[in-house]
């Protein structure tokens, strides 16, 4: 399965993260980075601040992959869908022989000049 290149951070995680200080959320981001790419969950040294935060952050990283598997999968069937659809209007096209219409000279005139009577 093809994973996503990050995940994605609110704006309302601000004020929970203004609450760690500036040591704990460096801690904090190096985890989730880990946690993103290797899914290896982090150990915080009995910090529950941190272990709570990236519990937070978790489910939030799990959602977004989650949800991005079901955007790949929903766009693999589109793409599935429309190749058909193509395909078969392409062998519909190649099935039916294309007919020349036949005018004549006057009919020709006439849809060449349709303001004039003649």
């Amino acid at each position: 399965m093809k994973t996503p290149k990050g995940f994605f951070t609110y704006f309302h995680h601000a004020e929970l993260l203004e609450m760690l200080s500036d040591e704990q959320a460096g801690r904090l981001y190096k985890a989730l980075m880990r946690y993103g790419n290797t899914g290896e969950e982090s150990e915080f040294d009995g910090d529950s601040a941190l272990s709570m935060m990236f519990a937070l952050f978790k489910k939030e990283i799990n959602y977004n992959f989650e949800r991005y598997a079901e955007i790949c999968e929903m766009r693999r069937e589109a793409g599935k869908k429309s190749a058909k659809a193509k395909k078969e209007r392409a062998q519909k096209e190649s099935a039916e022989p294309h007919r020349l219409e036949t005018f004549t000279a006057a009919e020709l005139v006439k849809m060449r000049f349709p303001e004039n009577e003649y």
